[in-house]
């Protein structure tokens, strides 16, 4: 009785280390997303007001330009790396919690994203090894 309180504790604290991790992860990317927001911002207005300066000397040059339109092009890609980031984030997340379909305590966690094979553990959200039956971490049964 002691040992199941014991453990529902723990999985309880893992639960809210996983859940603080998982928060403070999601907003340090969603900070990132917003500082390249503004530099795109930034270098928009730069670069039309360079180019309207330039029109009103008559001398558009395209080739000025495109520095900052690669710039631009490179802070969009960065964002959709970064959103690509978060959504794996709540995957991960919703595999660890628990969130997805149920089960058992002890079944094999389903395969973590972009590791074909490993499973994660129910209990401490370890990546394990397809062929283990325990986890290395924390010793839950995985089979």
């Amino acid at each position: 009785m002691a040992m199941d309180f014991k453990q529902g504790l723990s999985r309880q604290i893992t639960k809210i280390n996983m859940k603080t991790s998982t928060f403070m992860e999601e907003n340090k990317i969603k900070t990132y997303i917003t500082t390249l927001e503004n530099d795109i911002a930034e270098l928009k207005r730069q670069s039309g007001e360079l180019g309207y300066n330039l029109w009103a000397e008559g001398k558009l040059d395209g080739a000025k330009l495109a520095p900052f339109y690669q710039q631009v092009k490179e802070k969009y890609r960065q964002i959709q790396e970064q959103e690509r980031l978060l959504q794996e984030l709540e995957v991960k997340n919703r595999q660890v919690l628990g969130s997805s379909p149920a089960r058992m305590p002890g079944a094999p966690a389903p395969a973590a994203p972009g590791a074909a094979g490993q499973v994660i553990c129910p209990h401490c959200g370890d990546i394990c090894a397809p062929n283990m039956n325990f986890c290395k971490k924390c010793g839950m049964k995985l089979r």
